[in-house]
């Protein structure tokens, strides 16, 4: 059985969690806390740079999970592991990723729709009175986009540990005939 390339289970395996880990931050932690700071248009300034700055790792990560996975042997050796759990890993990580893109161009946009990205906020997903209408659309969305990536990511990192701990099943009759 061929082996995953080291530099691709690397490439994998550091950009799912970090994939995964400044999703759950933001998320858990970010978003809600801003809400502590009393000027809103301090807020939004807070947040555009704070997830404007996350997207610098966070796009990377994500394109080297799916490098990884793909190109680097990650996939193959878990299909000879489990096929139909590297199938759901493949639905997981394609709709993070979809997520992730969404997520990232709505808050662009958010960030865009004032000067200095110092839109005003109640938080990190919710708009508030002061919230141009354009920006008010454009922070709703990660509310959704971002909790189903968290959701999506955190079933990614159970399902590549229930891969991982599988054992290699012999593939073609013969060689299932001769592992018995």
């Amino acid at each position: 059985m061929k082996k995953p390339s080291r530099a691709g289970k690397v490439a994998h395996d550091l950009g799912l969690s970090t994939w995964f880990g400044g999703t759950l931050f933001g998320q858990v932690s970010l978003n809600p806390a801003v809400s502590s700071i009393s000027d809103e248009e301090e807020r939004g300034r807070v947040l555009n740079e704070a997830w404007g700055r996350f997207q610098a790792a966070n796009i990377p990560a994500m394109l080297s999970t799916l490098l990884g996975w793909r190109l680097g042997g990650v996939r193959d050796d878990s299909e000879l592991r489990a096929p139909g759990l590297t199938r759901a890993k493949d639905i997981l990580l394609g709709g993070a990723a979809f997520n992730t893109v969404a997520s990232a161009l709505l808050g662009a946009s958010t960030a865009a729709s004032s000067r200095g990205g110092a839109t005003p906020v109640r938080s990190g997903t919710k708009p508030s009175r002061r919230t141009p209408p354009e920006a008010a659309l454009a922070v709703r969305p990660p509310r959704f986009t971002g909790d189903v990536s968290l959701a999506l990511l955190a079933a990614a990192v159970v399902v590549s540990a229930l891969i991982e701990a599988a054992e290699p099943k012999p593939r073609g009759f013969l060689a299932r005939l001769l592992s018995d």
